[in-house]
């Protein structure tokens, strides 16, 4: 029986989806993979949370997919790492990879779908479909470019090489490297959350269509006529105005 499981717990506006797998340093099993996309349905329903933190149990974040399982995982009927990428992708919250330690293969691919990656000192990367002889699936090769350009894709590809912290940070494959990083993530979300959850759905939205090379004109006004019709600008320029905190009617 596959032992490993991926819990959901809400404090307050966070969502904190963590992959636990202790005995194969939290790689995640066909059954994890399937899970994610449904957690974080989950999380997107419930109108308290405004932040998604994905993370690992005790001081691995994921070695990866369970090699074991990789028949199921990757099958005649399909994959099963592709949707959950996707899910990851197109949440409307912002995702931030919370990585406290070994990050590898599907870890590497979980947390390059997520908006923002703070990672511990002592965290580990590497990419390593090349010693499986596997290809890796083309939406994470185009989302790694999109991070690291492609000259290092193709060193993290080619080489299936470990890279520390300070060279993945150097790379881009993080945004940050802290001490602390579940201290700064709590920060993080925290300061996240306060913000206008009007401008931050909608700079997620826009910065990922850039990104995609799609026109940004129309959504762009939409969103403006969203901030104008439900007071959402007037809230903030009155209370900056003001000098007090603004209470935002957008939800």
């Amino acid at each position: 029986m596959s032992s490993g499981e991926l819990r959901l717990e809400v404090d307050q506006n966070v969502a904190r989806i963590t992959i636990d797998n202790a005995g194969k340093r939290n790689a995640m099993n066909a059954a994890m993979w399937r899970r994610l996309p449904e957690l974080l349905a989950e999380a997107t329903a419930d109108p308290e949370v405004r932040v998604v933190v994905l993370t690992g149990a005790g001081d691995a974040f994921c070695a990866g997919a369970d090699i074991s399982e990789l028949h199921e995982i990757e099958g005649p009927e399909g994959s099963a790492t592709e949707p959950a990428e996707r899910a990851l992708l197109e949440c409307p919250l912002p995702t931030i990879a919370l990585i406290n330690g070994l990050c590898i293969g599907g870890g590497c691919q979980l947390a390059a779908a997520c908006d923002l990656r703070i990672a511990t000192e002592s965290a580990v990367f590497g990419i390593t479909p090349a010693k499986l002889g596997v290809v890796y699936p083309p939406s994470s090769i185009a989302r790694l470019t999109e991070l690291v350009g492609p000259s290092a894709a193709k060193l993290l590809l080619f080489s299936a090489d470990f890279f520390n912290a300070p060279r993945a940070l150097a790379m881009r494959l993080v945004d940050e490297v802290v001490a602390d990083p579940a201290e700064r993530v709590a920060e993080l979300a925290g300061t996240i959350a306060g913000r206008s959850q009007l401008s931050v759905r909608a700079a997620k939205e826009l910065v990922d269509l850039a990104g995609r090379g799609a026109p940004l004109t129309e959504r762009a006004e939409h969103w403006h006529d969203v901030a104008v019709k439900t007071g959402e600008t007037a809230e903030g320029v009155g209370a900056f105005l003001e000098r007090r905190m603004p209470v935002f009617p957008f939800a």
